[in-house]
């Protein structure tokens, strides 16, 4: 089930507890499932091949494959009988509901083969970011490939936390790991997309250049006709073809960081700052802002100037 809202948390949200880690060499043949569990689950596959079924939907599971799931969505891994898994296992929650930090207890339940004529399919998507954002935000489905050499170390490291003796810092640290292993999933597939990417045609440099040349004026929808000799539509389409953005948003990109300089590097008042860059009154300034970085612009003003 796709069609409704992707469920999304924001990186500002995120406080994850892990409640089990392992690391496991299958024998030929092993399987697990079809079962369901009450939490969320990463399957990372380091080593051998076999087969996933995600709510009945068959993957195959190859080194590098990351594999994605949350409560009561039915799993089943049947691993190869002559190049059996290497497993690493990660349950997890989005948001720490124990104020202990460690698990009540995994609950795992064995189903029968998830049956698409009578079970109801889960939507086994998680959002973290924004909708909105999306070049900042990470979206998890059944599964997705991951460099082994980058991310083995990472479930290694949590498999071998979770296993050693609990000491009162183990939850915030398995926390900070979890928190690691996501951003590095982002900043992985950020370099796919920065390989893939085509070199900007001159116009789409032009106008992104225009657009930072004028990120302290209010954006004007009609500047892409005017930068261009093309409809002011299909200009926007092929920016955003090309930068994966709107104009607008990239637009509201470069008044952001001018907005971040100005209040780091410049004594102008919040109201003088407001002003410059056209983003109406201090209240508007202070929502757009924080909405964007998760601080209020004079908090920001004094991180950026402490040491």
């Amino acid at each position: 089930m796709s069609n409704g809202p992707v469920p999304t948390i924001s990186w500002q949200s995120l406080q994850p507890a892990v409640w089990y880690a392992n690391k496991l060499q299958c024998l030929p043949g092993f399987s697990f499932g079809p079962r369901v569990i009450d939490e969320h689950q990463f399957i990372f596959v380091a080593a051998g091949r076999g087969t996933a079924f995600i709510q009945g939907e068959p993957y195959s599971a190859l080194p590098g494959s990351l594999f994605y799931y949350g409560p009561d969505t039915v799993h089943h891994f049947i691993a190869d009988e002559a190049a059996p898994f290497l497993l690493y296992g990660l349950h997890f929650s989005w948001e720490e509901h124990n104020p202990s930090g460690r698990s009540p207890g995994i609950k795992i339940r064995d189903t029968a083969k998830f049956d698409p004529a009578q079970d109801t399919t889960q939507d086994n998507r998680m959002l973290v970011g924004s909708a909105d954002y999306p070049d900042d935000s990470l979206l998890f489905h059944d599964v997705r490939q991951v460099s082994i050499d980058r991310f083995e170390p990472r479930f290694a490291r949590l498999s071998e936390c979770y296993s050693a003796e609990s000491r009162a810092y183990t939850a915030p640290l398995l926390r900070g790991l979890l928190l690691e292993l996501l951003a590095a999933m982002k900043q992985e597939e950020l370099r796919k997309s920065n390989k893939q990417q085509q070199p900007l045609t001159p116009i789409i440099s032009a106008i992104a250049a225009k657009c930072d040349e004028h990120a302290r004026e209010r954006y004007d929808h009609n500047w892409l006709g005017q930068w261009s000799s093309y409809h002011p539509d299909h200009m926007a389409r092929l920016f955003r073809a090309q930068l994966g953005t709107t104009p607008y948003d990239y637009f509201m990109s470069r008044k952001l960081q001018l907005a971040k300089e100005l209040l780091a590097h410049s004594e102008h008042s919040l109201l003088a700052i407001a002003d410059e860059l056209q983003v109406g009154s201090i209240h508007n300034f202070t929502k757009w802002f924080k909405q964007h970085t998760g601080v209020p612009p004079g908090q920001f003003r004094k991180l950026s100037r402490f040491i």
